[in-house]
């Protein structure tokens, strides 16, 4: 022990110094101990195991706060169970408006047809004023082909009579005469209708339907010159001939290819142009009729 004043060296247990005269005023001379560094590691675990504790037993008593207890219409924005209906900012996925509807799926196979190219509507365009001209041709040619009509079968008696009586005035009085005048003029607005038509030529798009229309038309020019030359041939003083024309006349309208034959070749040109137009964007812009959808047929004379 030693004084506290002094600092002199004192027997264990003695209460005042000799030297100095103080009492109780003595101090240890021995160090203190250190406290080992092993003591201070379980120290510091503790302290933060009692911290995680008491974090944990924290945020568990604010989450049973927040999902079960929280009273209605006190949960701040956001909540998902207590959130009031119709708070819900736009876009969130309850409230949110339905989306468009998708645009149709394209069919299975279905491929957009291209525009039709200029040449092809060129061509068609030109082939319907060729049309145009034909329709008004099967008006003409059957009024030209109206033989047995009353009015011509009065006319014709009537010139029969005259030349009979007047011999030398054959020609002028030939009861043929009109018939075979009207008829050579319509069978040469065919033949030039036909060389008009072979002036253009048609695209590679359009040759089908090109050669079919060009059938039709080589058909029913044929059909009128058969008829308007057997009427040049007749001798209407020879009684012989005029029976030969009579004959040739009706085998024609009797013949059932040839009508058939010419109403098979429109048939086939409406069918090519349906065709050609089905390649392309674009509305058929015309027909290719038979002849009794436009007038009498050409051998119903």
């Amino acid at each position: 022990m030693k004084c506290a004043k002094c600092g002199l060296d004192l027997p264990e247990k003695v209460r005042q110094c000799p030297k100095c005269g103080t009492t109780n005023e003595f101090t240890s001379s021995e160090q203190p101990r250190k406290k080992k560094p092993i003591f201070w590691v379980l120290v510091g675990l503790a302290v933060v195991a009692v911290a995680a504790i008491a974090v944990a037993a924290i945020m568990t008593s604010r989450a049973k706060s927040t999902i079960v207890q929280a009273p209605s219409g006190t949960t701040k924005p956001g909540n998902i169970v207590t959130a009031p209906s119709g708070t819900t900012q736009p876009g969130n996925v309850v409230t949110a408006p339905p989306a468009a509807p998708s645009p149709p799926a394209p069919m299975p196979g279905a491929v957009k047809k291209p525009k039709p190219p200029k040449e092809v509507l060129d061509y068609l365009e030109f082939v319907k004023k060729v049309e145009e001209h034909r329709q008004m041709l099967l008006r003409d040619t059957g009024e030209a082909l109206m033989l047995s009509s009353s009015a011509g079968q009065a006319s014709t008696l009537l010139k029969m009579i005259d030349m009979a009586a007047n011999p030398d005035s054959k020609v002028d009085l030939d009861p043929l005469k009109d018939a075979k005048n009207e008829l050579a003029r319509q069978y040469k607005n065919w033949l030039s209708t036909l060389e008009y038509f072979d002036k253009k030529p048609a695209p590679n798009e359009c040759r089908e339907f090109s050669g079919a229309y060009r059938q039709l038309l080589v058909k029913e020019t044929a059909a009128i010159g058969a008829i308007a030359q057997s009427l040049q041939r007749v001798n209407i003083m020879d009684p012989t001939d005029m029976a030969r024309l009579l004959r040739e006349l009706q085998k024609m309208k009797n013949d059932p290819t040839i009508q058939r034959n010419i109403d098979l070749a429109a048939d086939t040109a409406d069918a090519k142009l349906n065709e050609l137009v089905a390649k392309y964007d674009m509305e058929k812009p015309f027909n290719v009729p038979r002849e009794q959808q436009v007038s009498g047929s050409i051998m119903g004379f």
